[in-house]
């Protein structure tokens, strides 16, 4: 509890940076979460040479990196997800780099990772034509609840998100329920069904990749592959769960963000991803 604590709090965590930094000279990253730290700390350079911590939440880590730039703490850089960041032309934080597309289970399902997940899920050998276009029709779907998701954002968080699973509106033949799910999402607010309608289904100018939230993805991919494969769901954060684990340095060296880092590794001279990756 003392540990969650500690690094719920961007002053402890900036502190426990500056700890470190006192007894170590390579790469600190801050990252969102704890499914992170195990994500990231497979593709760096193993401890103790670069340390992976999780704040507990993106306005934390971005708070606790404000403040260990305002130290003058150097080799220090935070991940987080880009949300919808982008999108709205949110500030930018020095030092912290979004991954990906909207967040980290996105940008999984848009690597070479998700061909491998694709055979473990749908328990299938597929080509690579039926793989796509399994991921752009669930992505289609996924934008659908993207954009009530961003317009939610945009207008105070009027729309109630917590308890949407979002694969329960998946239908046998593979479409999507969207007045069924928007039903679900109005149920004791004041909003009109048809405007939210008009929303979800208006033309977007950005690619699918940044509308979808990788938990309505994932969602709709354990229920879409259960009718598949006539069998019950795994549940979401064992989807999430697989979906990490497919995703090997190889995968990760196909990615902007990996670039980025790169980029970082020459600028600060810090050695973060191992030499071959």
């Amino acid at each position: 509890m003392a540990l969650q604590q500690h690094q719920s709090n961007p002053v402890r965590i900036a502190n426990e940076v500056g700890m470190l930094r006192s007894g170590m000279t390579g790469p600190i990253v801050l990252v969102e979460g704890a499914t992170d730290t195990r994500l990231f700390r497979r593709l760096f350079i193993p401890s103790p040479q670069a340390r992976v911590i999780h704040c507990k939440g993106k306005s934390h880590l971005l708070a606790a990196m404000g403040l260990v730039t305002s130290r003058g703490i150097t080799g220090v850089l935070g991940i987080c997800d880009a949300d919808f960041d982008r999108l709205l032309g949110s500030p930018v934080t020095k030092n912290v780099f979004p991954v990906d597309h909207h967040d980290t289970e996105v940008m999984i399902c848009a690597s070479p990772a998700f061909g491998h997940f694709y055979a473990e899920l749908y328990e299938r050998e597929a080509d690579d034509r039926e793989i796509q276009r399994t991921r752009e029709r669930l992505l289609g779907h996924s934008s659908l609840i993207g954009k009530l998701r961003l317009w939610s954002v945009q207008n105070g968080g009027k729309i109630g998100f917590k308890s949407l699973n979002a694969g329960e509106f998946i239908e046998r033949d593979g479409t999507f329920n969207l007045e069924s799910c928007v039903e679900e999402l109005i149920a004791d607010r004041d909003l009109d069904s048809n405007t939210l309608l008009s929303i979800a289904l208006a033309s977007a100018e950005s690619p699918d990749t940044e509308i979808s939230c990788g938990h309505d993805l994932t969602s709709l991919l354990d229920f879409d592959a259960a009718i598949r494969r006539r069998s019950t769901t795994h549940g979401r954060e064992v989807i999430e769960k697989m979906l990490r684990l497919s995703f090997d340095s190889q995968c990760f060296a196909t990615t902007q963000m990996y670039a980025v880092l790169r980029s970082w590794e020459k600028e600060e001279r810090l050695a973060l991803i191992p030499d071959g990756s």
